[in-house]
């Protein structure tokens, strides 16, 4: 049956193009449309019912180009673009192979308009350069406890001291033996303010995008003790409803961290605060790293796990008590009614753990879920998925370029369309002999097994890219302890909410604690076997790209033509492994530089001053925190190291530019170096660093190629540096003598 005879095709084409057949046929002839159109055609018929899960994706790309292009676009050309491309649609309908391309077109330039939208609806001044300590007073949004009674406080300012902008909000590091004051509190301090940092690296993590779509306008950290002002009352309520209801969500949720710690003393307490009410500061960050080791650290990101057991347990306690009266099971839709139930338990989940992006797609994941089953339609399925994204990128675009949001889509799809694949291998193959309860126990063990590798090969080139590294036994760190947390964690940590009210919360929280030393047990057993941690070197965009692409390709469509995205996962891990590395790497204020040896370690000139960035660095080349052991040698007046015919020298001293400049490839320096200086070398001084930002340095066909932070950034609203295209500067072969 043709696309425009079959019902589906009727439905997908309007109407004026179904009559006028699309383009002229003699057109489409003479651009060989047709001949490339039947096949496709054929292959569209056998996957109608999945072209709707493309729409995210394209909408997705519009966004991703958004945020790859060098400088803020018109708002205008973004709105005339997606008018010819909706009017391009109107006219060639979206039945046929080049009618659905065009949509995906329309759609892809549906998601740059709300990148660009969005973008200007958050716009508030940034702070522009370091400022105190000075005075300044607001009011508390949220508070974050850490470790050894600092906490991270968000706070609204309405007056900075000395200063032109006053941000939205601010980001403030609280380290001192003083009271941390609560949100909603209108306080008094003493701070030191700063822009946020951007990139250590180029093309690394980015805070100063974050910030920008978080409202964060500054960060820094507070130097005196704040004292709180208690505002009258009428101040209170001119705040707005929702500003108000935030602040109490933001206490009650405090409220339940401190029941849940009293009441559970060490990491267990603090695992428990996380997965209850979203707050991982204190957990300690050795088991932090012990839970990254062994695979385990997505159970602290509240996502669709947590969200799907709290929303399950509600359903089937409900329905399970509802159904112990006959007249209502015979009667009366209880089904319907646990349902309801488990919508409103999901939707205060969401508000107790503080509505992060993963926790945001397994509200509206569950919700379609549950709204399927009051409209008796089948619950889940990969179409939900596609509306879930649908809504997430279109509420807060810059979710796409998160690691949260890329790995929990990536094992919800993988997992879905897996089991999908699976359920139609089951129904087909007989059923095996055996006890009841053992093919039970043998189907929820490989269910396990699938679940935790499907979940794991579909995350580990999310966690490669942007983390650099990748656990090894993460399969069987999940084996181990996800039943765990599926049955004694989360449906013991529901509970203690549920009795929180009451007070008799003790119980709950101590059979949720021992599940957690049961977890963080296993986390440090896995995490202490040899090669737990596989680093890898920071992957290309185009890399990912083609992985994720391939990802899609295979886990979206059902027929064999999705095979096809194989090569192109194969092609990004060759990409990503022939990928250079970097030389030097320069700190993003000139402060530090580091040469990679020709054995792959970094030699930090003069020393790594900053934990963050030397961090970064030996993630972005493929070697762990502590991988570094070479060292530069240094004088009173300056650092030198040398490898791989690059010569680096970082000059503390003014005196030491006549002998280092004639020489070295690379000169870093905190001081304003001399003109003449950069005739034979390339500098980078206080002065570049304020424009560049993070550079690195590579060695390619006997020249030195230059990559900036501000370069891959280009001229945003969050960007504070500005800098020319990437530039190629003549290296040590090209030296007059070498």
């Amino acid at each position: 049956m043709s696309d425009e005879t079959s019902p589906a095709g009727r439905w997908l084409q309007p109407v004026p193009a179904l009559r006028r057949g699309g383009l002229p046929a003699r057109l489409r002839e003479r651009a060989g449309l047709v001949k490339f159109e039947q096949p496709v055609s054929r292959l569209m018929d056998a996957e109608r019912d999945r072209l709707f899960l493309w729409a995210p994706v394209a909408f997705g790309v519009g966004i991703a180009v958004y945020f790859s292009l060098p400088r803020e676009p018109s708002l205008a050309a973004v709105l005339l673009l997606c008018a010819v491309t909706g009017l391009a649609v109107r006219h060639t309908g979206f039945a046929r192979p080049s009618g659905a391309a065009m949509l995906a077109l329309f759609l892809a330039c549906l998601g740059l308009l709300d990148g660009t939208l969005r973008s200007r609806m958050v716009a508030a001044p940034v702070i522009s350069e370091r400022i105190g300590p000075v005075e300044m007073s607001g009011r508390i949004e949220s508070v974050e406890h850490r470790e050894n009674g600092a906490a991270r406080l968000r706070v609204a300012p309405d007056w900075i001291a000395d200063s032109d902008a006053l941000p939205r909000r601010l980001s403030l590091w609280s380290r001192g033996s003083w009271p941390v004051p609560a949100p909603g509190d209108d306080v008094r301090l003493r701070a030191v303010v700063m822009p946020p940092p951007d990139a250590a690296v180029p093309g690394g993590f980015d805070y100063a995008r974050q910030a920008w779509f978080d409202g964060i306008g500054g960060v820094g950290f507070i130097v005196a003790a704040p004292a709180v002002d208690n505002p009258p009352i009428e101040t209170t309520a001119n705040r707005g409803i929702l500003a108000n209801a935030s602040e109490e969500i933001e206490r009650f949720r405090l409220g339940v961290a401190g029941r849940i710690t009293d009441a559970l003393s060490g990491p267990a307490g603090a695992v428990a605060a996380a997965l209850i009410t979203g707050q991982r500061g204190a957990i300690p960050e050795d088991d932090q790293e012990a839970l990254r080791a062994s695979g385990l650290a997505h159970i602290l990101a509240i996502s669709g796990l947590h969200m799907m057991l709290v929303v399950g347990t509600l359903f089937w306690v409900a329905r399970a008590l509802l159904a112990l009266s006959p007249a209502l099971a015979l009667s009366r839709p209880i089904k319907k009614w646990a349902a309801l139930l488990a919508l409103a338990g999901g939707a205060g989940y969401l508000l107790l753990s503080g509505g992060s992006i993963a926790t945001q797609r397994a509200f509206i994941m569950a919700a379609i879920m549950l709204v399927a089953i009051l409209f008796d339609r089948p619950a889940i399925t990969l179409r939900n998925v596609a509306i879930a994204a649908l809504v997430v990128l279109a509420l807060t675009p810059e979710a796409l370029v998160t690691a949260s949001f890329q790995m929990s889509f990536a094992a919800t799809i993988a997992l879905v369309a897996a089991y999908e694949g699976l359920r139609t291998v089951g129904r087909a193959a007989p059923d095996r002999p055996g006890p009841p309860a053992l093919r039970f126990v043998t189907r929820a063990v490989i269910g396990l097994i699938l679940t935790a590798l499907i979940a794991g090969l579909a995350t580990g080139p999310f966690a490669a890219f942007h983390f650099n590294r990748i656990a090894v036994y993460g399969l069987a760190g999940n084996v181990a302890a996800m039943p765990l947390v599926s049955i004694l964690v989360m449906p013991a940590g529901l509970v203690s909410v549920v009795l929180m009210p009451f007070g008799l919360e003790a119980p709950a929280l101590a059979v949720m604690g021992l599940g957690i030393d049961g977890v963080l047990a296993v986390a440090q057993r896995v995490a202490s076997w040899d090669g737990a941690v596989h680093m890898v070197p920071q992957m290309p965009v185009v890399a990912f790209v083609a992985i994720v692409s391939g990802g899609l390709w295979l886990a979206l469509w059902r027929t064999r033509w999705r095979l096809a995205g194989l090569p192109a996962i194969a092609a990004g891990i060759a990409l990503s492994a022939a990928a250079p590395l970097p030389d030097v790497l320069i700190s993003r204020n000139a402060g530090m530089a580091a040469l990679r040896t020709e054995n792959g370690d970094l030699v930090f000139l003069p020393r790594a001053t900053s934990d963050y960035e030397a961090e970064t660095w030996l993630r972005t080349i493929g070697l762990p925190i502590d991988g570094t052991s070479a060292r530069s040698t240094c004088d009173r007046s300056a650092c030198v190291a040398a490898s791989g015919g690059i010569f680096v020298a970082y000059v503390t001293d003014p005196q030491a530019f006549r002998e280092d400049c004639g020489f070295a490839d690379v000169i870093v320096t905190s001081l304003s170096p001399p003109d003449w200086c950069r005739d034979g070398a390339l500098v980078v001084g206080p002065q570049d660093a304020r424009q560049t930002g993070a550079v690195t340095v590579r060695r390619s066909d006997r020249r030195l190629v230059v990559s900036t932070a501000a370069e891959r950034t280009g001229r945003r609203p969050w960007a504070q540096r500005t800098t020319h295209p990437g530039a190629v500067y003549p290296g040590p072969a090209n030296r007059p003598g070498q």
